[in-house]
């Protein structure tokens, strides 16, 4: 009895550094892939070069690739209750690094839809916010879950300030096939932290198992909740009135966002904004996005969470309508980047605190994955139909009509979830 008291004592005097040290290394993973996915505009001229291809065709294996890191996601989470969260992220980090060597050889379509467009965006979702907040909830928490979840959206802001301009000189410099071999480089050195965060997520449900006086029936539960299906688990789910506007939601985000990833650096280009005042937007974009992110994981726990979302997406009407009728010019640039950096991942802790909260953390990755099915259909839609609109002429005003729209109606789903 002395010694598990000794050894639980033990556990609570080192619990504060392990968690932070923890934080700190899944928020390190999260910012260089998102670094490297919120990014892909600016490869996309140099991938035309590459290749050969026009802008339109670029931009829909970008759009292929903005589809699936929503489709995949589900079956990323059942794959990670099935296996472990260490070998999805495993899975994931070998995939990056393939698909950016592949990508280096592509000189047409088809082997650029492959290596750009499949393999490397499924990578990248065995390293997405789901499946890492979803090995570190039971490290963390449920109560610091949500916070926690603030800064994991955050730190994509500083993969974001920090890759964007370094991607736009090593291209300028080097050329594309010199910065695609150097992105893979950090996501080799990932491999241990991975296994690390893997063996800590394993000690800390054993933990909470042994802490439990029922464990034989927790035991029973925990088997039965890893035997659930995909099917089942959705099922229950889609019958949650509040899941599904919530679905109806982040659909509309993952346009949004898809204008920003893939459209936003060539069409400040096309403003007469020289490139290196253009990659510099992007770094405001991914400063502001890491205080929004904070900004909504914070007022997440003060306020309730559906008006945090809705508002959240109310500012990105505003937003859409500036870019529709003010003049443009580099302060516009810089002040628009900077506000929808504010407005950008900053709904996803609110969303996953709700997901959470209504469904658990293990099948969160689940839900929360399929939910991005839905956001990156509409990236899908973004990222395609702008190559479509500036290749017939139209410019990118027909993107911010549409997403004015979408826009609209998601702060309208999300303002009448129930909490």
């Amino acid at each position: 009895m002395n010694e598990t008291t000794g050894i639980k004592e033990q556990h609570k005097g080192n619990g504060i550094g392990r968690i932070l040290l923890v934080v700190v290394s899944v928020c390190v993973v999260f910012a260089v892939m998102q670094g490297l996915h919120d990014n892909y505009g600016i490869m996309l001229n140099a991938l035309v070069d590459l290749t050969g291809l026009d802008y339109a065709a670029v931009s829909f294996v970008i759009g292929v690739g903005a589809l699936l890191y929503g489709a995949v996601q589900p079956f990323m989470g059942m794959l990670a209750l099935k296996k472990s969260n260490s070998f999805v992220m495993m899975t994931g980090i070998a995939m990056i690094a393939l698909g950016l060597a592949l990508t280096t050889f592509c000189r047409g379509f088809f082997s650029l839809l492959i290596s750009f467009g499949i393999i490397l965006p499924v990578g990248t979702t065995g390293l997405a916010s789901g499946i890492l907040m979803s090995a570190i909830t039971p490290i963390v928490g449920e109560k610091r879950a949500v916070l926690v979840s603030g800064f994991l959206q955050a730190s994509a802001g500083v993969g974001d300030a920090l890759m964007a301009p370094g991607m736009e000189r090593l291209i300028s410099a080097n050329g594309i096939v010199f910065t695609l071999f150097t992105l893979a480089v950090p996501f080799v050195i990932m491999i241990p932290v991975a296994l690390w965060i893997g063996r800590l997520d394993k000690d800390a449900e054993k933990n909470n198992l042994s802490d439990n006086s029922e464990t034989a029936n927790m035991d029973e539960d925990n088997t039965k909740k890893h035997e659930r299906t995909m099917r089942l688990i959705l099922g229950q789910a889609f019958k949650d009135r509040d899941y599904r506007l919530i679905l109806i939601g982040f659909a509309t985000c993952g346009f949004n966002m898809s204008i920003i990833e893939s459209h936003l650096f060539s069409q400040y280009l096309s403003y007469g904004i020289p490139g290196s005042l253009s990659s510099l937007t992007l770094t405001v974009y991914g400063i502001t996005t890491m205080l929004g992110s904070i900004l909504t994981g914070f007022l997440g726990t003060r306020f309730k969470m559906k008006n945090v979302l809705g508002s959240t997406y109310a500012v990105r009407v505003f937003i859409s309508l500036a870019f529709l009728f003010l003049p443009k010019s580099v302060p516009f640039a810089f002040i628009m980047t900077g506000l929808l950096g504010m407005s950008g991942d900053s709904t996803v802790p609110p969303t996953m605190g709700t997901i959470s909260r209504k469904f658990g953390a293990k099948e969160m990755a689940v839900l929360y994955g399929f939910a991005l099915v839905g956001h990156q259909v509409g990236a899908f839609a973004s990222a395609s139909l702008g190559g479509q609109f500036v290749k017939a002429g139209m410019g990118y005003a027909p993107l911010w009509i549409i997403n004015l729209i979408l826009a609209a109606i998601a702060a309208t789903a999300s303002y009448m979830i129930r909490e």
